[in-house]
This record gives C-alpha cells, sequence and structure tokens, in this order.
C-alpha cells in the first residue's frame, strides 16, 4: 500500500511539474503565413525587382527545380495569407492562413506570377497532421492545389522531387525550444512536380513551396510572444491529490514513531 501511494504521488507530482512543457503541434492550431516583400515592375527596364519593406522572412514558391528566390518574377512568386484581423477572441480563425484539421479550404494564400493573379488552395481534403514531435512535424499536403489566372485546380499534391522529401509530405520546423507553442515562429518546405498534360502548361514543372510564419498568432505578426501555460482543472486536481497523499504519508510516519 505505500508503494501504491507513494506512486501515486510521483505521478501526481510529475504532472503538475510537466504543465509548463510545450506540447507538440496539433490539429486545433492555425498557421499565420507571413511576408513583407514587394515585387514591383521597373517600366523604364522593362523588368520586376524586388524590395522589402519589413524583417519578416518571406514566404515563397519557385517553379523550375530551385528550392531558392530567383530575381526573376516568372522564376518565383511571393505568398501572402489572406487578411484577417485577429484579436484574441478570433486567433484560431482559419482564415488566417492554414488550419490542420483537414478541412478544405478554398484560399490559403493568394500571389502575382507572369504578372497574373492566383491562389493556393486545397480540394478534397485539406491539410493535417501525420505526425508531430517537439519541434517538428510532418504535413499532409496531398490536397494541395493551385488557381492561376483562368487555370483551376493545378495539382501539386505529388511528384516530391528533392532529396529528404516523401510525396505529398511537408516538413515543418518550429523555432527551437519552442514545442510550436502559440506565438511560435515555423517554416514549411515542401516539394511536387505537376502533373504532365495538365491544362496549365506546366505539366512536369518541379515546384517547390517554403513558407514563414507563426502558429495561432494574436496580433497578426510573428513577434507575438508565447502564450503563458494555465494549468487546467483537472492538472490543479491531480496535483491537490498528490499533495494529500505525501501529506498522509508524513502523517502515518509520525504516528508510526509515537
Amino acid at each position: 500500500m505505500k508503494f501504491t501511494m507513494t506512486k501515486m504521488a510521483a505521478l501526481a507530482t510529475m504532472a503538475f511539474s510537466s504543465t509548463g512543457a510545450h506540447a507538440a503541434l496539433n490539429s486545433l492550431v492555425t498557421l499565420s503565413i507571413e511576408n513583407d516583400a514587394v515585387t514591383s515592375w521597373n517600366a523604364s527596364s522593362s523588368s520586376f525587382y524586388v524590395s522589402s519593406n519589413g524583417p519578416q522572412i518571406d514566404s515563397f514558391f519557385t517553379m523550375g527545380g530551385s528550392k531558392t528566390k530567383q530575381m526573376v518574377e516568372t522564376q518565383f512568386a511571393y505568398l501572402t495569407g489572406e487578411p484577417v484581423t485577429i484579436t484574441p477572441e478570433n486567433w484560431f480563425d482559419y482564415r488566417n492562413g492554414i488550419t490542420l484539421s483537414g478541412a478544405t479550404q478554398s484560399n490559403i494564400a493568394t500571389f502575382t506570377y507572369y504578372d497574373m493573379p492566383g491562389s493556393l488552395k486545397t480540394a478534397g481534403i485539406g491539410l493535417s497532421i501525420l505526425s508531430a514531435s517537439g519541434d517538428t512535424a510532418t504535413i499532409n499536403m496531398s490536397g494541395l492545389k493551385m488557381n492561376w489566372y483562368s487555370v483551376q485546380d493545378i495539382s501539386l499534391g505529388s511528384g516530391a522531387w528533392s532529396p529528404g522529401y516523401t510525396n505529398s509530405v511537408g516538413y515543418l520546423t518550429c523555432s527551437t525550444g519552442s514545442g510550436c507553442a502559440a506565438g511560435s515562429d515555423f517554416t514549411l518546405k515542401y516539394t511536387a512536380t505537376i502533373p504532365v498534360g495538365d491544362p496549365s502548361g506546366f505539366g512536369s514543372v518541379k515546384f517547390y513551396l517554403e513558407l514563414h510564419g507563426c502558429v495561432n498568432p494574436l496580433t497578426g505578426t510573428c513577434t507575438t510572444p508565447t502564450i503563458p501555460t494555465i494549468p487546467e482543472a483537472s492538472t490543479y486536481a491531480m496535483m491537490l491529490a498528490g499533495l494529500g497523499l505525501v501529506g498522509a504519508m508524513a502523517r502515518r510516519r509520525k504516528l508510526a514513531k509515537i
């Protein structure tokens, strides 16, 4: 009996001490897509140029097999999440970039490519978590699609082409030690190949996606402080039960000595 009580008290103490630990990414959070770069047209030189008007790391995709941004607009495009005003009451709003619940999203991000508007979305199946541990996670991106100009539903859900990448899988990394908690920065990388014969004319073209942003933002920026961890009622109950058991054990020892 003494061993059982001691074990229960230890478990309760462990539960209390772990309340401040960060949990891994889960399907209830959303990911804000951040970007503050600007692509502009220079009429005098008849060319596009890129400038950045802020400190954020830009989200973008490339076409053609490069995983780095090029200075030619037709080789890459900046991405911007659908704008929404974020408040403490609606920080879970799905319009703020990506939801990982598996729900279909008609607009994940917008962009301009070849000077024509487009957007990323999901169809049939939304993005969802395949695995998550600490600061990393793998994401099911088999339902990823692109609308561009007059072409709809360009498939981006398969055809991984770079070493270390798997078909339909995106690789997400949060800031070190954050456990992907609310307010932490993230980077999501993904490769795909557009199917042969696609109506867009991009068949067999290699696609690379790199998203930057933060988890469950409260202000719509990636400088949001991490939300303090508040123990749940059940955790408090476990803690109090553990302390009660420890107290009972101490009283029994004291009585035994009398």
